[in-house]
C-alpha cells in the first residue's frame, strides 16, 4: 500500500497563501538552502508569447536535501520545462498524456521508464512499487548516489522525479505488490509497466491486468527485448503470449525457485538471448549472485518502454506482441553513406568498422548430457529362444562411450570373435582405443553370462595385439560348448535390465552387503575395484570431475564431439549416441539446455577464464551418490582394458541388481598415460588436466603400472526411464562378412 511515513515529495508553498509563507519564513530560519531562479524562468516563459494565467509562484521544499527551490506556477512550469517537445509531442497530445496514470512495478528499469515519462510529461500521475532497498551493486545501471544507500528504490525514484517535476503526483509503494494488494495497485491505472524480478508478482499483475482490460508493457534488458500486452483489447488474452500456457498464480507460487527456471527461460527465449547473457546465466552461483545489467541497457528500457506507454496512451496501433530494439546489432551494420555527385563540396567522412570478429551462435538446439564415458543400454523386446541369438543379443546390450557400440561381432556356428568396428571413428576421449576397448570387454562379459545360462559356455580367450588395435583385428573370441558357470548365469536378468541411471541420487550409508555384491562381482573375474564413500572423497571427486567437465565444454573440439553424442526423439539415426530423454535431467536442468551448449557463450567463457558452472550438474550427481566405483586395470595393454571392461559391467550389473542407480561419470582424461596425451585432448587445457590427473591418481590409489577402465558412480535414484537403442550392423554371420575379420587360428 502507499507509505506515507518516508518523504519522498516536494512541499510545494505557494507566494499568495500567508499560511505557505509562513512555513518558508521557518524554513529560512532553520538554515535551508533558498534558491531563487524565477528570473530566469518568466523570462523564458515570456519568450513563448502564450497567453497564460497569472499564478503566483511556488516554493518547492525537498526535505531529504534541505532545499527549497522558487519555481513558475504548475501551468507555466509545465509549459516552459516540455516547450522543447513541441510538434514532436502537440499540444492536444499532451494533454492527452498528462490525464494518463502510469503503474511502474520494480524500480531499475521501472526507475529508468518512471523517469523518462516525467522527463517527456507523458503522464499525469505515477505509481511506482518496489520494496527493495539501493545497494552499492545497484549503482552500474541507476542514476543515484552513495547518499542513497540503504534508501528504497521507489522512494528514491519518486525524489528525483520530484526534483524534476514537483507538480507530478507520485504515489509511492515500498512494500511492492503482493497477492493482497495487487487490486488495490492496478486500481483507476491507465497502464502498468512491469519491471520485477519475480515470475510470480508478474503473474499476478497480467492476471489483475487482464480482469480490468489494462495493457501491461515490459522490458527485458538484453539485446532490447520489448513486450507489450493488450488486455485492454482482448481481456481473454494469455499472459505473456501465451508463452507459459495456461498457468495460474497460485500454481505458480508453489513452485521452487529452481522448478521456475523453464518458465523464466521460455520468456527470455534462449536462442535469442545475447552470447554474453548466455554465458553469464551459465555463471550464475558459481562467478556471478546474480544476471548482469548495463546501465546502457537500462536507460534504453527506459526509453522503449516510455515509448510504447505514450504510443498507447496516444492511440497509435500498438499491438500485442514482442520485439527487439537491439542496438548492438544496429550497431554492427553501421554504413557509410553513399556521396551523391551534386553534393557540395565538402570533406568525406569514413566511419571504418573495427576488425571484431563476429559472434556466431553454431550449436543445435540440444541439449546437454552429463559427459560419461559409457551410455547405458538395453533394448526392448521379449527374451529370444534361440540360444545362440540371445548370447548375440545380450553380447550388444553392453555400454558404450557414448553408445557408439564400436565392437564388430563376427558369428561362426561354434565361436563370436570380437574386433572394433571400422567406424565410428574413435573420439578424443577414446585415447588408444581404450574406452573402446573397455566396451568391447562389456561385450564379451554378456556374452559369457547368456551362454552360462542358456549352457553353451565354452573358453573365452582375449587377445593382445602389439601396439594400438587396428579395427577388423580380432581382440577376443567366445567358443561356444556346453557347458555352464552357475556364478556367471545367476547375473542373466540382471545383465538383462541393466541401465545407466543419470538421475539424482540420495545419498545413503552404504552397507556391508552392498560392497560384498561389488567386490564380488569384481572376484568373479579376478579384476580389482575400489569404493569410494567417504563424504571427503566423494567431494574432492566431485571437484575433479567438475573441473574436467569444464574442459570438455570449453574446448570446441570436446564439445563438437560430445554434441554429436546426442540424439532427439525425432533424429533420423537414433540407434547410436545417447538420446535426450534418458539424460535423467530436472525441469531445471532440461530448461536450460538450449543455453549450455550455445558455442558462442561457451567460447566467451573459455576466453573469459571462466565456466565452473559448466559442471554443476556433474558436481551434483556426484555429491548426491553414495559413493563411487573405480575400476582398476592391471596393466594397460589392450587385453587389460578388455578384462577391465569386463569386470565394469560385471559390478554394474551386481550394483544395479541391489537396487542401486549406476552411472559412469569418468574424466577426461581417464586414459591419458603422457603429457603428450593430455595435449593431443587438449592443448589449451593440458596444465590444467595434468594436475587433475594426479589429483585423481592419489585419490584413487591408483596402482602403479596399472590404470583405470571406468569410474561409476552409484546411489538410491527413481529407476531409468529408457534405455539406449542398438545398431543392426555390429553383427554378421561369417559367411557374409569376407576379409572383415581373420579366421580365429
Amino acid at each position: 500500500m502507499p507509505s506515507e511515513d518516508i518523504p519522498c515529495a516536494a512541499l510545494l508553498l505557494a507566494e499568495d497563501l500567508e499560511a505557505d509563507m509562513d512555513v518558508l519564513d521557518r524554513l529560512r530560519r532553520d538554515g535551508v538552502d533558498l534558491r531563487d531562479r524565477l528570473d530566469d524562468q518568466r523570462a523564458g516563459l515570456a519568450a513563448l508569447g502564450d497567453d497564460l494565467p497569472d499564478e503566483a509562484p511556488r516554493w518547492a521544499y525537498y526535505p531529504w536535501s534541505r532545499i527549497a527551490v522558487r519555481i513558475l506556477g504548475p501551468a507555466g512550469f509545465d509549459r516552459l520545462r516540455l516547450d522543447r517537445n513541441r510538434n514532436k509531442i502537440t499540444a492536444e497530445e499532451q494533454a492527452r498524456l498528462r490525464s494518463a496514470k502510469v503503474g511502474v512495478v520494480g524500480l531499475s528499469v521501472g526507475y529508468a521508464v518512471a523517469y523518462t515519462l516525467a522527463l517527456e510529461g507523458a503522464c499525469g500521475a505515477l505509481r511506482l512499487a518496489d520494496f527493495d532497498e539501493l545497494e552499492l551493486s545497484n549503482m552500474n545501471r541507476l542514476p543515484v548516489s552513495v547518499t542513497d544507500l540503504g534508501v528504497n528504490k521507489a522512494v528514491i525514484a519518486a525524489r528525483r522525479i520530484a526534483e524534476l517535476d514537483p507538480y507530478l503526483p507520485v504515489e509511492v509503494w515500498t512494500d511492492g505488490v503482493t497477492p493482497d494488494t495487487v487490486g488495490a495497485f492496478c486500481r483507476d491505472l491507465d497502464v502498468v509497466v512491469d519491471e520485477c524480478d519475480s515470475l510470480d508478482v508478474k503473474l499476478l499483475i497480467r492476471t489483475e491486468a487482464a480482469r480490468r482490460r489494462l495493457p501491461v508493457v515490459m522490458h527485458t534488458s538484453d539485446r532490447g527485448l520489448l513486450d507489450v500486452e493488450r488486455f485492454d483489447l482482448d481481456g481473454d488474452l494469455l499472459p505473456f503470449h501465451g508463452l507459459l500456457g495456461d498457468i495460474d498464480p497460485e500454481t505458480l507460487q508453489t513452485l521452487s525457485t529452481r522448478d521456475k527456471v523453464p518458465y523464466v527461460l521460455c520468456l527470455l527465449d534462449p536462442e535469442e538471448i545475447s552470447a554474453r547473457m548466455a554465458a553469464s546465466m551459465l555463471e550464475v552461483g558459481e562467478s556471478l549472485e546474480t544476471w548482469p545489467q548495463l546501465g546502457a541497457d537500462v536507460g534504453l528500457g527506459g526509453v522503449t518502454v516510455s515509448a510504447a506507454v505514450r504510443g498507447i496512451v496516444l492511440g497509435h496501433p500498438i499491438a500485442s506482441g514482442r520485439g527487439r530494439v537491439d542496438l548492438d546489432r544496429h550497431l554492427d551494420a553501421l554504413d557509410v553513406p553513399s556521396v551523391h555527385s551534386e553534393a557540395p563540396d565538402v570533406p568525406s567522412v569514413h566511419s571504418e568498422a573495427p576488425d571484431v570478429p563476429s559472434v556466431h551462435s553454431a550449436a543445435p538446439d540440444m541439449p546437454s548430457a552429463a559427459p560419461g564415458v559409457l551410455a547405458g543400454a538395453s533394448p526392448d523386446g521379449e527374451t529370444l529362444q534361440d540360444p545362440l541369438e540371445a548370447v548375440i543379443d545380450a553380447a550388444i546390450r553392453a555400454p558404450s562411450g557414448g553408445n557408439a557400440q564400436p565392437w564388430s561381432i563376427v558369428v561362426e556356428p561354434d565361436c563370436l570373435t570380437f574386433a572394433l568396428a571400422p567406424e565410428p571413428e574413435p573420439v578424443l576421449m577414446d585415447l588408444h582405443r581404450r574406452g573402446s576397448l573397455v566396451a568391447l570387454g562389456a561385450a564379451l562379459h554378456n556374452a559369457r553370462v547368456a551362454a552360462a545360462n542358456h549352457k553353451i559356455l565354452g573358453p573365452a580367450t582375449v587377445l593382445d595385439p602389439p601396439g594400438e588395435p587396428e579395427p577388423g583385428v580380432p581382440l577376443a573370441h567366445l567358443e561356444l560348448g556346453s557347458d555352464t558357470d552357475p556364478d556367471l548365469a545367476a547375473y542373466h536378468s540382471g545383465m538383462l535390465a541393466r541401465a545407466t541411471n543419470r538421475s539424482p541420487g540420495d545419498p545413503h550409508t552404504v552397507t556391508d552387503d552392498e560392497l560384498e555384491a561389488m567386490h564380488a562381482a569384481a572376484r568373479l573375474l579376478g579384476g580389482r575395484i575400489e569404493v569410494v564413500t567417504e563424504s571427503d572423497d566423494i567431494a574432492r571427486l566431485a571437484e575433479i570431475l567438475t573441473e574436467s567437465d569444464r574442459v570438455r565444454y570449453l574446448d570446441g573440439r570436446l564439445r563438437s564431439e560430445m554434441v554429436a553424442e546426442l540424439r532427439w526423439p525425432d533424429d533420423p539415426d537414433p540407434d547410436s549416441g545417447i538420446e535426450v530423454d534418458s539424460l535423467g535431467l530436472d525441469t531445471a536442468e532440461a530448461a536450460m539446455l538450449d543455453v549450455v551448449l550455445r558455442d558462442d557463450a561457451l567460447d566467451l567463457l573459455e576466453e573469459w577464464g571462466l565456466g565452473r558452472g559448466l559442471g554443476r550438474m556433474t558436481r551434483d550427481r556426484v555429491l548426491g551418490s553414495a559413493g563411487l566405483v573405480a575400476v582398476f586395470t592391471e596393466g594397460r595393454s589392450p587385453a587389460d582394458y578388455i578384462r577391465g571392461g569386463a569386470v565394469v559391467e560385471s559390478v554394474w550389473i551386481a550394483a544395479q541388481e541391489i537396487g542401486l542407480a549406476v552411472q559412469p561419470v569418468s574424466p577426461v582424461f581417464l586414459y591419458a598415460d603422457t603429457r603428450s596425451d593430455l595435449e593431443h585432448l587438449s592443448p589449451e587445457h593440458v596444465d590444467d588436466l595434468d594436475v587433475l590427473r594426479q589429483e585423481l591418481a592419489a585419490v584413487l590409489e591408483v596402482p602403479a603400472g596399472g590404470g583405470l577402465a571406468l569410474l561409476l558412480r552409484f546411489g538410491r535414484a527413481s529407476a531409468a526411464t529408457m534405455r539406449s537403442r542398438r545398431r543392426n550392423d555390429r553383427v554378421r554371420h561369417a559367411g557374409d562378412v569376407d576379409g572383415l575379420i581373420p579366421a580365429r587360428g
